[in-house]
């Protein structure tokens, strides 16, 4: 039986005291860059999921704790400036935190920012998709102007209810609205910068 269950002898699971007591919240302060908070911040806001969640997303496995502290031993911790933040985590995962930095000799605060530096290369395609989005709204936009222009033509040869000027006018109408929204898309998608 694993070691964070109790199977009662009616089958039923039963949790213990410090599986719950892992699963509690607790608030952690952090000595951060401001890269790295606006880049955890772009990040949440992009995946649309709070700061809080990714943060205890990316620091809750030992494993990848492992990896990242192993991996950052031949790297210089570059000098900048830092401000608290203060997140909510699981015990859990400050916990492994701890774990991990008294095992590597390492600072807790430069732990999560190697943590946090995991979504640099996730921002950087999004920032590349986005660029493309750009692009691709320029010639939507001018597919747009030419279903007008369309219209317009259309207008003018034929009678203002002919079903095929009304059907016309009906998906301009329906793609203007689309586009709209595709403006919007883009536009509230600017932020993928840090």
């Amino acid at each position: 039986m694993g070691n964070d269950k109790r199977v009662r002898s009616n089958g039923s699971l039963e949790l213990d005291a410090r599986q719950l007591r892992g699963k509690q919240s607790v608030r952690a302060t952090f000595r951060l860059s401001d890269q790295m908070i606006d880049l955890l911040k772009v990040a949440a806001a992009h995946l649309d999921v709070k700061q809080k969640s990714l943060i205890d997303e990316l620091v809750q496995s030992r494993e990848t704790l492992d990896q990242v502290a192993n991996e950052s031993l031949d790297v210089q911790q570059k000098s900048a400036e830092r401000r608290q933040k203060t997140f909510v985590l699981s015990r859990n995962s400050l916990d492994l935190l701890d774990d991990i930095s008294d095992k590597y000799d390492l600072s807790r605060d430069y732990l999560v920012e190697l943590c946090i530096s995991r979504l640099i290369p996730f921002v950087d395609a999004e920032q590349q998709k986005h660029e493309q989005r750009r692009c691709l709204i320029k010639e939507v936009e001018s597919y747009l102007g030419d279903g007008k222009d369309l219209l317009e033509k259309a207008d003018k040869l034929l009678d203002s209810d002919d079903r095929f000027r009304v059907k016309l006018e009906k998906l301009i109408h329906y793609t203007e609205r689309n586009v709209g929204e595709l403006r919007e898309f883009v536009k509230e998608k600017q932020t993928l910068v840090y």
